[in-house]
């Protein structure tokens, strides 16, 4: 009879930091592990400008600086400033703006859920997917300012 290895999980450290940008967006992955991840988003305007949601993750905004607004599928504006956060359940639909005078930082927490099968997780209103870095969801690739540092040292 075969014995079996158990895995025994590890605690991990990760710090936030990110540059601070003069255009664009930025998406930095800070830890994972299995079914939950931690990510740092930076936006020096702009934000997921177009409706969506996500097929198999509730994820929840914290704002570390800055000021956003969180809109749904009516439109209705949702104001979220410094230490104050949303939270977004599977399926609901939102897109977010940087409302503020100054970079907008994000911690995105996300939580996989195993009940559906579609590859692409993100879709629009009318059921189409909406892959997060294309120009249809208004990405701008974020551009750093050289020496400007947000978070950890």
């Amino acid at each position: 009879m075969a014995t079996e290895t158990k895995v025994i999980p590890h605690t991990f450290p990760f710090k936030m930091q990110g540059d601070y940008l003069s255009a664009g967006r930025t998406n930095t992955d800070l830890a994972r592990s299995g079914a939950l991840w931690l990510s740092l988003k930076i936006n020096a305007e702009g934000g997921e400008n177009a409706v969506h949601a996500h097929s198999r993750e509730t994820h929840s905004f914290v704002v570390l600086e800055g000021e956003c607004s969180f809109f749904d599928e009516k439109d209705e504006e949702t104001k979220v400033t410094q230490y104050e956060g949303i939270m977004i359940p599977k399926g609901a639909f939102y897109r977010y703006l940087n409302t503020g005078k100054s970079n907008l930082v994000l911690l995105r927490i996300g939580s996989k859920i195993e009940d559906a099968q579609m590859e692409e997780t993100r879709f629009k209103p009318d059921g189409a997917p909406i892959p997060a870095y294309t120009p249809e969801n208004h990405h701008v690739e974020g551009v750093p300012i050289p020496g400007q540092v947000w978070g950890a040292k």
